[in-house]
């Protein structure tokens, strides 16, 4: 994990830092800014509060390749210390979800919010997936969906995707 501050840059985006951000692994970062983007981009976030306006239920989705295996992988090396040793801190993300969770709770989300995997097509997946949604339940505004990953190559160069988009119901501002 990574006590490191926040740039202007990105406290522009997200508003405000989270507060568990020294704690988090990177793609909780990533979630968490990539969301904050997706925002900037709409008129969903009461930039006041950093919170989805109330009269909206939104959810989030993301899909994924790889899940939190670079997580995971973090938190096995700790592992290979001894069991007493592994850390704590890693191992609470080190699941696909807790990335987008982080997300969600930062920004005010009440709605579904959740990962899937696939190997091909991402994106249409999870667009479908959000369309699903707001078909399905019209209590829900909108949806958050987008790709989440990083390549367990990234220590050799393969670069993290974080990208997401807001897929309109039908919100109320």
């Amino acid at each position: 994990m990574n006590s490191e501050p926040v740039n202007r840059e990105v406290l522009a985006i997200i508003g405000s830092v989270p507060r568990r951000w020294g704690r988090m692994d990177l793609l909780s970062r990533m979630a968490v800014v990539a969301v904050g983007r997706a925002f900037c981009d709409s008129d969903l976030l009461d930039r006041q509060t950093n919170k989805i306006h109330g009269a909206n239920i939104v959810g989030l989705i993301s899909v994924t390749r790889w899940g939190s295996l670079i997580t995971d992988l973090a938190f096995c090396e700790t592992l290979g210390q001894g069991p007493e040793l592994a850390s704590p801190t890693v191992f609470s993300y080190t699941l696909p979800n807790i990335a987008i969770a982080e997300a969600a709770g930062h920004f005010g989300l009440t709605g579904p919010v959740y990962s899937i995997f696939a190997e091909h097509d991402l994106m249409e997946k999870v667009e479908q997936e959000a369309i699903f949604w707001l078909s399905n339940h019209p209590e829900i505004s909108a949806m958050v969906a987008g790709r989440l990953d990083i390549p367990p190559s990234y220590a050799e160069g393969k670069a993290p995707v974080a990208e997401f988009h807001i897929v309109n119901g039908k919100c109320r501002i």
